[in-house]
């Protein structure tokens, strides 16, 4: 036990990711003292996983559903092998869903909407984040071999069990549950890491899946599963001197003076929590703006929230906070509905921007139309847009469907420019080997090339996801002056949309079907 407190705070003073270590550290609380109660069942540290677990759901909601699926298995588990009663089963589940009801009202949570739009947020990750390294295939190797050894383990420790004469008598399977338990943890670490492949990201599976290797070398009883998981460990670390370390730059490490900074940090930021005030936060925008608004709730748009804080605003948000998030139909209608409701935020602050080279008017686009119904632009400071809800809302009335099928590569001609809101919804199909890579490592890749008239062609990062919910394609808006022009009139001179054509980056082989099939929408806008 001792090694593993040891190693964690080491862990801890050396890695530079704050915020994912501490949601880590506390997901991976869970899960260590699970497999705990595996080996050494006791009531009270049961109680202690449950309340654990809860909080862990409303901190991160993709480590939080995980978390729920571990504690159930772990419960199942228990009661499969006979160690618990069916009605002990049925009181703890009852139990997990009082600790979660409990903390949902607390929070002013809606739980079930919580759940399943987490679900959404985790589907779409995938797609919508996927960051494509570089000549990197090396560190993908590595890792995946790592992960593949721990597989091989796995199923060798079960055909041992399975075949053995000299299986234990009490809790055969303890073993087994930890290590399934593992390999689930360390292909969503892995994934994490070759999904969103830049810097930050690359090494979270090298580092993160050590301390669940430590894991196994604590709680196993078998002699030969721990000194094989040992020997991962310095695998593991030796991967990550060897070749991830020359891939950052070949940069020297003081880990001496790295430990004595944070442990600095940590010391002043305890000393000042407890002896000192909280600061006040200073405006960022200009008086006028923030008289304007005054106490009427604002939203901020696409995901600036901290403006919201140091101003000192009234925070009304809608479902999915920031804008990149709302991956899919689901999401982007939830946040539609918002904005088309009741509890509409008086005011957006609205920056036209997005990440990873994509189309910002492309990211929320269900969200767009609800603005256009919806809000006015009332002012401009900061490279801020400041939208002003009106009291009614713009219908929007279907003028005409068009269906369109074309060819991955072809040019998709747009109409000539009219009085119409035009919308398109393009569906783009993984093939068998496109799913597959993108179940296994990452996303086939994908651009969309946007042409307007009188401007160059610009060419944009495409995700399929996104452009299933939707694109407006009245005119292409490259900048926020232009997101003016297009909030006021739903044009912009001189940048009407002339065409679109869709491009794949073939990794290997094609990882989309070729046909593309598009529906275009339009739209009067009254």
């Amino acid at each position: 036990m001792w090694n593993l407190g040891v190693y964690f705070i080491l862990w801890a003073l050396i890695s530079n990711m704050y915020g994912e270590w501490v949601h880590f550290l506390w997901f991976y609380s869970v899960i260590y003292w699970g497999v705990r109660y595996v080996y050494r069942p006791t009531q009270g540290l049961l109680y202690y996983l449950l309340v654990l677990s809860t909080v862990n759901f409303f901190m991160k909601a993709n480590y939080g559903i995980l978390i729920l699926g571990f504690i159930v298995s772990l419960l199942v588990y228990i009661y499969l092998s006979k160690q618990k009663t069916g009605r002990w089963f049925l009181f703890q589940v009852a139990i997990l869903l009082v600790l979660l009801m409990t903390g949902a009202h607390f929070l002013h949570t809606d739980l079930v909407n919580y759940f399943i739009s987490s679900l959404h947020i985790i589907s779409g990750y995938n797609e919508s984040q996927a960051i494509y390294p570089d000549n990197r295939l090396r560190l993908v190797l590595l890792s995946y071999g790592m992960y593949l050894l721990q597989i091989a383990t796995t199923l060798l420790y079960f055909y041992t069990i399975k075949t053995s004469v000299y299986k234990p008598k009490s809790n055969p399977y303890a073993a087994l549950f930890s290590l399934v338990w593992m390999l689930i943890i360390s292909f969503v670490i892995l994934k994490y890491a070759f999904t969103r492949a830049d810097s930050g990201h690359l090494t979270v599976y090298i580092k993160q899946s050590s301390i669940l290797l430590v894991l196994i070398i604590v709680s196993a009883k078998e002699g030969w599963i721990r000194k094989t998981f040992f020997v991962y460990l310095l695998l593991n670390g030796s991967f990550y001197l060897v070749f991830y370390a020359p891939v950052f730059g070949k940069m020297s490490v003081n880990y001496t003076t790295m430990f004595t900074q944070k442990v600095y940090i940590l010391t002043h930021y305890f000393q000042s929590a407890l002896t000192e005030k909280y600061p006040v936060p200073r405006a960022t925008l200009p008086a006028r703006i923030l008289q304007k608004i005054g106490n009427q709730t604002t939203d901020r748009i696409p995901n600036e929230i901290s403006e919201i804080y140091f101003n000192g605003l009234n925070y009304n948000p809608r479902p999915v906070i920031q804008s990149y998030q709302a991956y899919n139909w689901y999401l982007d209608t939830k946040n539609r509905e918002k904005y088309l409701s009741k509890t509409a935020p008086d005011w957006i602050i609205y920056s036209y921007e997005s990440i990873d080279g994509k189309y910002p008017l492309a990211d929320e686009t269900q969200t767009l139309l609800a603005v256009l119904q919806r809000y006015r632009v009332a002012d401009e400071a900061n490279g801020c847009l400041f939208l002003k809800k009106t009291d009614d809302i713009r219908p929007l009335q279907l003028v005409r469907k068009e269906t369109i099928r074309l060819r991955m590569g072809e040019t998709l001609r747009l109409p000539e420019k009219d009085s119409l809101l035009h919308v398109i919804y393009t569906k783009i199909h993984y093939s068998l080997y496109g799913k597959i890579l993108n179940v296994l490592f990452q996303p086939p890749q994908l651009t969309m090339t946007i042409g307007a008239e009188n401007s160059r062609a610009v060419t944009y990062r495409a995700v399929p996801v996104l452009l299933e919910k939707g694109m407006v394609v009245n005119a292409r808006v490259d900048h926020l002056a232009d997101a003016k022009e297009f909030l006021e009139t739903s044009q912009v001179r001189h940048k009407r949309v002339t065409s679109i054509v869709f491009n794949e980056k073939i990794r290997w082989k094609p990882g989309f079907d070729p046909v593309i099939e598009v529906t275009r929408l339009s739209y009067r806008l009254k």
